[in-house]
């Protein structure tokens, strides 16, 4: 998942392999025009909404969260918040219902079930503990629906499922109307069907979009890299603030 250097460990994971502090070097790209929306599908327990509430005052976030144990979490710690938004929602391909695999570590938990054969990547004890139906929405769709014209930051921690979320998605993808896109990548399969980072990658690259950075994260016991997360941008945002500063020297 999307995680900061500061953050605690999971359990029964590998160390962090990149502790550069991941939500700083994404502000950075925003230090002329701070972000008015930003998206953070996957919300969890709210850490990158935190963080984001105090680099960007003016920002207005809108969290995304079908697990209903996580939503209730993210209702309690930001209450008070004006500017958090709670979306107990999944976001996907299509709109509609889908079975949510609830797993003893939440933050595990997903649209998409644990591979059946291949090499586990996965904590044995992370078993599923229930199923149950969330409603699902495309981040096109919610768009238009909330008038929202644009997102700077898209943060997804949606366990396999990016690559559907950017399907539902291209609307504003072909328009460029997200500057930013915070994801959490695989390397090898941890959910069946879920995507891989050259998956990711490739169907990006056909609307303009490249790597700007990326952050390996964890480890199988055999060496094999697992998991990390990549920031990829617009060209609109690679032109003005990436590419528009001096060469190297």
């Amino acid at each position: 998942m999307p995680e900061s250097s500061t953050n605690c460990p999971h359990p029964l994971s590998s160390p962090l392999l990149d502790t550069r502090d991941r939500e700083a070097i994404l502000a950075r790209l925003f230090v002329d025009q701070p972000p008015g929306i930003i998206f953070d599908c996957g919300a969890s327990t709210g850490n990158f909404t935190a963080a984001y509430l105090t680099l960007f005052p003016s920002a207005t976030i809108l969290a995304f969260e079908p697990d209903p144990r996580t939503a209730d979490h993210l209702r309690g710690r930001f209450h008070a918040e004006p500017r958090v938004v709670i979306e107990q929602t999944a976001v996907g391909a299509a709109a509609g219902v889908a079975n949510f695999h609830m797993h003893r570590l939440p933050y595990t938990s997903s649209l998409l079930p644990r591979p059946t054969g291949g090499r586990r990547y996965f904590p044995l004890m992370d078993s599923v503990e229930d199923r149950i139906a969330v409603p699902v929405t495309t981040l096109d769709e919610y768009c238009h629906r909330r008038a929202i014209e644009r997102i700077a930051v898209l943060k997804m921690d949606i366990q396999g499922a990016e690559l559907a979320a950017l399907r539902g998605a291209e609307a504003l993808l072909r328009d460029h109307r997200i500057d930013a896109i915070f994801t959490e990548t695989f390397f090898v399969p941890h959910y069946e069907g879920g995507c891989l980072l050259h998956e990711l990658w490739g169907h990006l690259a056909t609307h303009g979009y490249g790597l700007y950075t990326l952050f390996p994260s964890r480890e199988g016991r055999n060496g094999q890299l697992r998991l990390g997360d990549a920031i990829f941008i617009s060209p609109e945002l690679r032109a003005t603030v990436v590419d528009g500063g001096l060469d190297e020297p």
